[in-house]
């Protein structure tokens, strides 16, 4: 086991910071941002890096002639740009213990209206009976990994100019 992975946080200590981390903060802009953590993002609010995680399609299928059933990839090409755009990332917008705290897989469903449009053309000879998207890692473990980067870099970037700092801390990404 390397260093940095026994180091790590736990989920419970990061929403522990996060919410210490509201009553010291001096700055309107990293309040904004400790609430939408903590209460979670509107449908309009721009997203973090860490909280937008590209996925890969899969589905469940059934061949027409024998009722065979396989669960394969379903390539990007398959669904139009539009289409694509709706399922090739997860935006993570829920609040961070949703995500932290939650033991199941990361999977999400395609919209019904999108597996209706495509589910007799994906292959041919088979019917999709279920699509989803999932991450290409794990969404967790990248918001884990954001939120402890992000309060590790604050105390730094409060020391200068507050709304430049911050704005610099929201915009870098961090290479792990």
């Amino acid at each position: 086991m390397s260093a940095s992975v026994a180091t790590k946080p736990s989920y419970g200590v990061i929403l522990d910071q996060l919410r210490s981390m509201q009553h010291q903060v001096q700055t309107p802009e990293c309040r904004h941002w400790l609430e939408q953590e903590l209460e979670g993002y509107s449908a309009t609010s721009p997203l973090p890096w860490y909280r937008i995680v590209p996925c890969r399609q899969r589905g469940h299928f059934i061949e027409l002639t024998t009722g065979k059933q396989l669960t394969c990839h379903i390539g990007s090409q398959a669904l139009s740009q539009r289409d694509l755009a709706q399922v090739q990332f997860i935006y993570a917008r829920e609040p961070a213990a949703y995500y932290l705290c939650q033991h199941g897989p990361e999977l999400e469903p395609w919209p019904d209206e999108l597996l209706h449009a495509y589910q007799d053309v994906l292959i041919p000879g088979h019917f999709c009976l279920h699509a989803w998207h999932e991450p290409l890692s794990s969404l967790r473990l990248q918001l884990l990994e954001g939120l402890s980067r992000f309060m590790e870099e604050y105390p730094r970037c409060a020391c200068t100019k507050p709304l430049q700092g911050f704005k610099a801390m929201q915009h870098r990404h961090w290479h792990f």
